[in-house]
């Protein structure tokens, strides 16, 4: 089974919150799966949901994150409540560069 620990955070929604966020996990070494920002119903916030790959505890990272000013809740996404999907990129390429776009 493959490691995964979802977290979804509720942040202010100013300039420079994710590159706080990011830089965070960064400093631990640990390695962003995918992450997802966008504004809610409140324009004063954004909800980050965040994948981690490593071994790591959510009591860590909630701490850790909460730290940070600009974040106000995190919660953990359980795997079996947790929907997930991938988007796919159509891209238009004449022929001759359709090996290069692939």
């Amino acid at each position: 089974m493959k490691w995964k620990l979802s977290l979804s955070a509720l942040v202010a929604n100013h300039a420079g919150v994710l590159l706080r966020v990011v830089g965070l996990f960064s400093r631990r070494g640990y390695n962003i799966q995918s992450l997802t920002v966008s504004e809610t119903e409140d324009p004063r916030f954004s909800r980050m949901t965040i994948v981690l790959g490593a071994p790591v505890t959510f009591r860590q990272m909630e701490k850790q994150l909460l730290k940070l000013e600009d974040v106000v809740k995190v919660i953990r996404l359980e795997e079996d409540h947790l929907i997930a999907s991938e988007l796919a990129l159509k891209v238009r390429s004449l022929n001759k560069d359709r090996p290069a776009v692939l």
